[in-house]
């Protein structure tokens, strides 16, 4: 008889089901907070992807840029007035070396 009587206890026991606005605006409310992150996050992607470009524009203009290695060669070498510089010099005598080689 334990059964029958757990029965009728639950068939009078009031249930708590909550409204549907309570549920509907629930809802609402969750919706609208997924919205909000949804906007916030993209808002900064796009102020990221804004800013990122000036601040490694204005980083590398802010760098003092060190010689590169032809440079460094050129600036040891003499030269005279008339005279390439040296990488350009050493890139003329290639051509005219390779054109040698082809002739012959």
């Amino acid at each position: 008889m334990e059964y029958n009587e757990l029965i009728e206890r639950a068939q009078h026991t009031p249930v708590d089901v909550p409204d549907t606005d309570a549920i509907l605006g629930g809802m609402r409310r969750t919706v609208q907070r997924r919205r909000q992150r949804q906007w916030a996050a993209v808002g900064a992607v796009c102020l990221l992807l804004a800013v990122a470009p000036l601040f490694f524009t204005l980083q590398r203009s802010s760098s003092n840029p060190s010689p590169t290695l032809a440079e460094s060669v050129s600036a040891t070498l003499p030269s005279t007035p008339g005279d390439l510089p040296a990488p350009l010099a050493g890139y003329r005598h290639s051509i005219r070396n390779h054109q040698t080689t082809t002739l012959i």
